[in-house]
This record gives structure tokens, sequence and C-alpha cells, in this order.
């Protein structure tokens, strides 16, 4: 009995939901695949050095950007093959770690959270960086998937540079996320404390803020237990005018794209209208 109870607690640990999986290695970089990138370290608004990848898109003249960032699990090498995808569509493509992730600084990540309020700062001094760095880059567009889906949402709504939003499987609220992850893995998760709700949850950055808004992309996963199909009606019904959305068919949070990569990209070119 006492065999079996160690294996149940034993399983129990292996099965734990972390929410945020930093990884410092990258397992490939842009070079392997022969990509036109350059690789830069910039400086946040608080002092920490944060490292991107910047795609030069195919057409030189080309004027506009799109950052993308990533889900809190990994770094961002694991956004290399959708920066390829929209290069294709003729962007400009910058991707960045967060502090405490691949050759970012360092940054002391506690597993059982579920976002930090200080990747708010990494997302603006990227787009702080731009903008300031090439200002020819006239459209700057954020595509986030996760965390970085909600990030994207809470920051784009406050950010005059920003015209469009893709969000793949954003949160919608901490609360309501926290809540969630009780729900459905038994696991308390950690929230930030002390951030403005305008800039940090995509229910109320929608509600208050994102006047400078033209279009807004909302992905969910049909089968996401997490962040439902219904969770991101709630969003859509905030700017219904500028809002489309796209469920993935039998697609959970970490499906969402592979399960169908090509109609993916269809919906995303539809939505940008290249």
């Amino acid at each position: 009995m006492k065999r079996i109870l160690l294996l149940v607690i034993a399983f129990s640990i292996s099965v734990s939901v972390y929410a945020l999986k930093p990884e410092r290695e990258y397992a490939v970089t842009p070079s392997d695949y022969g990509m036109d990138y350059n690789s830069i370290k910039i400086r946040t608004s608080d002092g920490m050095m944060i490292q991107i990848w910047m795609f030069n898109a195919t057409a030189k003249q080309s004027r506009k950007l799109i950052i993308l960032s990533d889900d809190g699990e990994g770094n961002m090498a694991d956004l290399i093959e959708l920066a390829s995808n929209f290069l294709s569509l003729g962007y400009n493509v910058v991707t960045y770690d967060y502090r405490g992730y691949g050759h970012s600084d360092d940054f002391k990540i506690n597993n059982n959270f579920f976002i930090y309020s200080q990747f708010q700062k990494d997302l603006e001094g990227v787009i702080d960086y731009m903008k300031r760095h090439y200002p020819s880059l006239k459209t700057t567009h954020l595509y986030g998937v996760g965390i970085g889906g909600g990030l994207s949402l809470g920051i784009g709504a406050n950010r005059p540079e920003v015209s469009k939003i893709i969000a793949d499987s954003p949160y919608i609220t901490f609360e309501k996320t926290e809540k969630k992850y009780m729900e459905v893995y038994g696991q308390k998760v950690m929230m930030p404390l002390g951030f403005d709700k305008t800039w940090l949850e995509p229910l109320f950055a929608l509600e208050e803020k994102a006047s400078g808004l033209t279009g807004i992309f909302l992905i969910s996963g049909e089968e996401d237990e997490l962040f439902t199909p219904d969770d991101m009606k709630s969003l859509y019904k905030l700017r219904k005018s500028i809002t489309k959305m796209y469920v993935v068919p039998d697609a959970k949070r970490s499906t969402t794209f592979i399960s169908d990569k090509g109609n993916y990209f269809k919906e995303v070119k539809n939505f940008l209208g290249v």
C-alpha cells in the first residue's frame, strides 16, 4: 500500500503543470536555416538587456514590422518557423527573449508563476528600440501566443504605434486564469501584484483603451480547456467592429499552429489583407 501511495505521489509530481518553463540554450538558431537576421541586445526602461533577433524582409523596401511574443515555455527559438511565415508575407520580423530566457539578462523565474509583470517592460523595450532605430518602418503589428498573446493585446491596446494584433490563445484576466488553472489542473498558479490592469489584462485593456487599433485577430483551439473559444468571444464582443476570430478544429492551446499550418496562415493572411 505504501509503495502504491509513493507511485501516485511521484506520478502527480511528474504531471504537474508549470506555468513558466524558461530555457537558456537555443535548440536551433536562424543561422542553422541560413536566414537573414541580426542578433541584437537592447536595454529596457529598467536596465535589463534583452536579446532580440531581427529578420530582414525579403523585399528590402518593406516598411512593415511584426513583433512576435512567445508563450513562456522554452525561448524565442520556438518562433523561428512562425517568423519565416511572416517573412513570406512581406514583414520585417522581430523575436525576443523575456528576461530570464534565452540569452537575455538573468532574472529568477519561479515556475509556479503564470507571468511576470516585468515582461511588459521587455515587449515595450522592443517596441521602443524599433521605433528609435528603424524609423522607416511605418507599420507595427504584434503577434503573440499564450502569455505572449495576452501581453500583445494589453500593451498593443496602449501603444499608438501598433495598429493590428494577432493573439493566439491569450489569457483574459489573471483572476479568471487563476481559477481555470485550479479547475482544469487542480494547481495553484501565482499571479503578479501591483500592476496596471489596463496594460496587462486584455479584458480591461480592450474595454478602456484600444482606440488606435484597426484590427484584432483572436485564435483559439476548439479543445482548449484553459483559454476556450467562449473566452475569446468575451474579448470579441468588446471590439466587434475590428475583431475576427478563428477557432482551430480539434486543437488544444499547444497545437493551434501545428495542427494545420497551411490553413492557420491562410487565416492570418486574410486578416492582414496581404
